[in-house]
């Protein structure tokens, strides 16, 4: 059976088409796990109207976030396999049918698995599907790069959390990002290109690019695969530098010159050093507004 995990906040409209796609899958051994974060709109009066025992929906004692409200789900979940749905997206009617597919002709080692995404944005809609270059294993994979996340289309193993535990509650940020760091030192991986989940990306109410948030969050997880970083040059580059510009965003210079100092002399590029020279003599939104610019 597959549990699907909405976490709700103030989202009563989309909530109900969320649900509703789920409900019209093809494959419908499943159950709707819908965790409210204390709403203060009529989410709950309005998801009372669908009749479906299907439905269980629970309401979290405080506002908590996503990932304890997704930690909530998992545990009051009974599934075999766990797929994530944010409030505001859809599902496609083939989801669970395929994912159910892929699972059963797949290998003991794999643990995860992500489907491709429609994006809704505010002009245009964008279609992607995110196929890694494989390394030697699946850790080093998503080391080198990692463009997935809970809204993509993913689907969890039960037997994941069980040794790995679930997001972690203190991260600010990037708690998905630090969850498939962990897991995949174990798990392996499948996807499909097939476009099985719509993202609204239109909302005013999806969390921005919270820069601050995101460094605290990389000041606190990636100690944890400093080991492998440091074997690979390439990896001490993507890393150090990412370091270095979110703590500056902390105002922390002491730590993002640290950072910098940290990269390969012979890979600090002339952009790496741009960078560094905007965030030392600018305003912190003026060098971030400068920074994003020569990102894109």
């Amino acid at each position: 059976m597959f549990s699907i995990i909405i976490p709700n906040y103030n989202r009563q409209k989309g909530l109900i088409k969320a649900v509703r796609s789920v409900l019209n899958q093809t494959y419908t051994n499943f159950e709707i796990i819908i965790v409210d974060d204390c709403s203060t709109d009529n989410s709950l009066k309005e998801i009372s109207k669908i009749k479906d025992e299907r439905i269980k929906v629970y309401q979290l004692g405080k506002n908590s976030g996503a990932a304890a409200a997704r930690n909530f789900g998992i545990k009051k979940s009974s599934g075999d396999f766990i797929s994530f749905l944010d409030s505001d997206d859809y599902l496609e009617p083939g989801f669970l049918k395929t994912t159910n597919q892929i699972f059963s002709h797949s290998d003991p080692s794999v643990g995860f698995m992500w489907t491709g995404v429609r994006y809704h944005l505010a002009h245009k809609i964008i279609e992607e599907s995110w196929e890694p270059k494989r390394k030697n294993n699946s850790y080093l994979t998503f080391l080198n790069e990692l463009r997935i996340g809970t809204g993509s289309g993913i689907t969890v193993k039960r037997k994941v959390f069980v040794e790995y535990g679930s997001f972690n509650e203190n991260l600010p940020a990037a708690e998905d990002t630090d969850f498939f760091l962990r897991i995949t030192k174990t798990f392996n991986y499948l996807f499909t290109n097939n476009i099985l989940i719509n993202v609204n990306k239109t909302g005013n109410d999806r969390m921005s690019k919270n820069f601050r948030n995101i460094g605290l969050a990389y000041n606190i997880f990636i100690v944890d695969h400093l080991t492998e970083i440091d074997k690979d040059k390439k990896l001490q580059k993507k890393y150090y530098y990412k370091m270095m510009w979110l703590n500056y965003h902390l105002e922390d210079q002491k730590t993002a010159r640290y950072y910098y100092n940290k990269i390969p002399k012979e890979l600090r590029t002339f952009k790496i050093k741009i960078v560094k020279y905007l965030y030392e003599y600018l305003p912190l939104k003026n060098a971030s507004y400068i920074h994003q610019k020569l990102s894109s």
